[in-house]
């Protein structure tokens, strides 16, 4: 059982593995070649996975769970056009990077910085063997990746309790305790999404002491999202921590909790990063924090140990590593909190009746399934269907010299970090990925009816404007007031395409 679910966070790493070749050997082989060999590997490699479980009854039991989970998460991606926030534009863009690399002079990185570059292969893999759509693939491979995310938390608690109750228990806790990690894939958070799998598996590495894959799977991780490194980093430092309380146990718990406090008081307080305890409501938070105490005395070392896990994730959100960034930003640190909290829920349900675990499963989907959300938010979905049916028409129709003026905002996500400047704010983030057309990023409140607005359209050479219908897009009345310098020439009642006149006019 452990085997099997500690798999199911380690599977991106041959993935990872065989991405990057795959990519590679299509810029010097046929097509057809690259997918034999990729083929002939992924058969070996099951074959050799099934041969070590495949008379594990567990291996059934578990594949089971998955694909409940599968199909719940599944259910996100029903109705929802192009995957979700404006980050995922980007992932869009460096996915359709590594797939047109082709030729050997076409190998470049294509990316100004690092950015995740690892999930981004794994995907571009899979969609030139597969020849699906990029936004398809990347909503797919999103929710199978959050179904997967649960099922290594029952090898840190089954090591620890040596209880299967309770190490299903942290399943369950890991997958509807709370809307994280699942809110996440709202925010085009896929490259950590993926990184939650490999970090339980480089530590469940650390716990049975596999030194050669412990190496191997930190490596992968850091590819697949830079700030791995600093999760595994606070999860190292708050084990040896741990170690020391010995005598001191109270005292350290004392502090522990007083610091936890101060630190959930400070965040409170914080405009930006306030809502990192949104996810975290008292009504599961609570009771797992009552449980963990009641086994206290029983596993001292490990209840602080998660306790200082959080404090460091907490404490990352505020220190520097540069006049831009800190350690870790606010919506990573929302995703990963639910880790230690399924592990101290898992400890603490050690000592109860199996009934009892019972009654606490259903009491925690029950509690999903009437306060969470399991479909896309409202809050995060810039591209519809009339959006849809306005970018295949710019595809189309626009000369390939278009430059699109689209509508963004400066936005905040950490107190240390400069806000990101032209953040995109509707589906115009779509047009340069999707049709190839330069954008230029304009305030979604610009007036576009001051001369020296107009003036600035034509030096920056914007010919058209892309209006969406999100609450930060740009308004459209100022077509009608001034019909000398813009005309609607695309018109659905979510989306419209305004052509820019008069820059031509001295």
């Amino acid at each position: 059982m452990e085997l099997i679910t500690l798999a199911l966070g380690g599977w991106p790493i041959p993935a990872l593995f065989i991405s990057l070749p795959t990519l590679l050997l299509r810029a010097f082989l046929p097509d057809e070649t690259v997918y034999i060999i990729v083929i002939g590997f992924m058969v070996i490699s099951a074959g050799f996975a099934l041969r070590a479980v495949w008379r594990c009854a567990s291996l059934y039991f578990v594949l089971f769970l998955f694909f409940i989970l599968v199909f719940i998460r599944l259910g996100f991606a029903a109705d929802i056009i192009l995957p979700s926030y404006f980050d995922s534009a980007e992932h869009y863009r460096i996915i359709q990077v590594f797939i047109n690399m082709r030729e050997p002079s076409q190998l470049v990185w294509p990316t100004a910085s690092y950015y995740h570059i690892g999930y981004h292969v794994i995907v571009a893999a899979l969609v030139s063997i597969s020849h699906a759509n990029i936004g398809q693939v990347m909503l797919l491979f999103g929710q199978i990746v959050l179904a997967a995310i649960p099922f290594p938390v029952y090898v840190f608690v089954h090591r620890a309790t040596n209880s299967r109750k309770a190490a299903l228990f942290g399943i369950a806790l890991a997958a509807f305790g709370w809307f994280m990690p699942a809110h996440a894939v709202n925010w085009g958070k896929y490259p950590a999404l993926l990184s939650l799998l490999l970090i339980q598996f480089t530590l469940g590495m650390a716990v049975i002491k596999n030194r050669w894959m412990f190496a191997l799977s930190l490596l992968a991780s850091v590819l697949i999202h830079s700030r791995s490194v600093i999760l595994l980093a606070v999860f190292g430092i708050a084990w040896m921590a741990s170690n020391q309380i010995q005598e001191k146990r109270k005292l350290f718990f004392a502090l522990a909790a007083a610091m936890i406090g101060m630190s959930i008081l400070l965040i409170n307080q914080n405009q930006v990063l306030g809502p990192i305890f949104e996810p975290y409501r008292v009504w599961v938070t609570l009771p797992i924090g009552l449980l963990a105490v009641s086994v206290a005395q029983s596993f001292p070392r490990l209840i602080f140990f998660s306790i200082l896990a959080m404090l460091g994730i907490l404490a990352a959100s505020f220190i520097p590593i540069s006049t831009l960034y800190t350690l870790l930003d606010r919506p990573l640190v929302e995703m990963v909190l639910f880790l230690p909290l399924a592990f101290l829920g898992g400890l603490g349900v050690v000592r109860l009746p199996k009934f009892a675990v019972i009654l606490l499963t259903v009491f925690i989907l029950y509690y999903a399934v009437t306060n969470y959300n399991f479909s896309p938010s409202d809050c995060c979905q810039l591209a519809g269907r009339d959006d849809a049916a306005a970018l295949d028409w710019m595809d189309s129709q626009l000369p390939a010299d278009a430059r699109i003026a689209i509508a963004s905002a400066d936005l905040s996500i950490d107190t240390i970090s400069a806000p990101m400047q032209g953040t995109g704010t509707d589906a115009g983030i779509w047009v340069a990925p999707l049709t190839g057309h330069s954008v230029t990023a304009l305030p979604y409140y610009t007036d576009f009816l001051s001369q020296e607005m107009h003036a600035s359209l034509c030096d920056q050479q914007v010919t058209h404007i892309y209006i969406g219908a999100r609450p930060q897009s740009f308004k459209a009345d100022f077509v009608k007031d001034a019909p000398t310098w813009y005309e609607t020439i695309f018109q659905l009642p979510n989306a419209q395409i305004v052509k820019v006149l008069g820059c031509n006019i001295q």
